[in-house]
């Protein structure tokens, strides 16, 4: 059977995200909607998006897919050469869904996270050791328990390289990680507090890959195994139509620079480029970033 570039085992929705005219509402306000789409969403399906825009044979796996999910989500996919054989259709459940406010500067996210994770019923497959074993990569989300801990452990056993997203310093997926990107809203909430440099000195103690701490427009701070101090990137300005995404993308940015053995460096120069192509459009994964784009704004500011 042919085996893809990066195994993506993560979160996949059906996404429907409103665009309104403007500012999010006041409790008892109003807005007007804009646009609407229903498209794949979720930190696995967008990474999977934008990689197969970058040329990337991607293959997609961990939620099941659900009655109201499975044909809009295989149509969506498959039209983008994504394999997603391997998420399976659970009787009796609907799906795993959200709805997306977005008002160009926020997003506000509704869903049934909770529900699906931590409401007993495993609502996600097994991670296909055979898919990581010949896979160039994999990006990992760390959201299904022991499921997303025996996919870095088998990453592990057959020496592949991984990034992830969003897990705690002490955490084995964390520490064993290529790459981990840290998100503002991850740090804020798990770390309330915390002085982000501090922080970053204990991931760099636990961890053997690269760490990254997005901030949005705000500056990036990273830190490369074996470096004994933390560097900085200053994300790209551009004018920012919505900021969906963005993190989705930046992670695809740093897997395709582990594919292209890029340096530390170039790697977050290229996901902060990534991340802001995306920003100049709505929804951003629905018309992915291109690698001619990316290269063209990395080129606009050289360093």
């Amino acid at each position: 059977m042919p085996f893809s570039d990066v195994y993506v085992y993560g979160m996949t929705v059906l996404s429907t995200i409103h665009r309104l005219k403007g500012p999010y509402p006041a409790p008892d306000g109003y807005q007007e909607i804009q646009q609407t789409f229903i498209m794949p969403g979720g930190e696995a399906a967008n990474c999977a998006i934008v990689l197969r825009s970058f040329g990337i044979s991607v293959e997609l796996d961990a939620c099941y897919l659900g009655e109201a999910t499975a044909a809009p989500l295989r149509l969506y996919l498959s039209e983008r050469g994504i394999d997603c054989s391997k998420m399976s259709r659970e009787p009796n459940f609907e799906g795993w869904r959200d709805i997306v406010l977005c008002d160009g500067h926020s997003r506000t996210v509704f869903g049934w996270f909770v529900e699906n994770l931590f409401g007993g019923r495993q609502l996600w497959t097994t991670p296909s050791e055979a898919s990581i074993k010949a896979a160039r990569c994999v990006a990992l989300d760390p959201f299904f328990s022991k499921e997303s801990r025996q996919a870095a452990e088998l990453c592990v056993q057959h020496g592949k390289d991984y990034v992830t997203i969003d897990c705690h310093w002490d955490d084995f997926i964390a520490q064993q990680a290529r790459a981990i990107v840290c998100s503002r809203e991850f740090l804020d909430r798990e770390y309330p507090g915390a002085d982000r440099l501090e922080l970053l000195v204990k991931y760099r103690a636990a961890c053997r890959g690269l760490i990254i701490f997005t901030f949005g427009a705000d500056e990036i701070v990273y830190q490369s195994a074996g470096e004994a101090n933390h560097a900085t990137f200053k994300p790209y300005t551009v004018e920012v139509v919505d900021t969906l995404g963005a993190g989705d993308t930046f992670r695809a940015g740093v897997v395709y620079g582990v594919l292209q053995h890029m340096s530390d460096r170039e790697t977050v120069k290229f996901a902060s480029a990534c991340a802001a192509v995306s920003c100049t459009r709505f929804p951003s994964v629905y018309e992915p970033p291109t690698l001619p784009e990316v290269t063209r704004l990395m080129k606009s500011r050289p360093e």
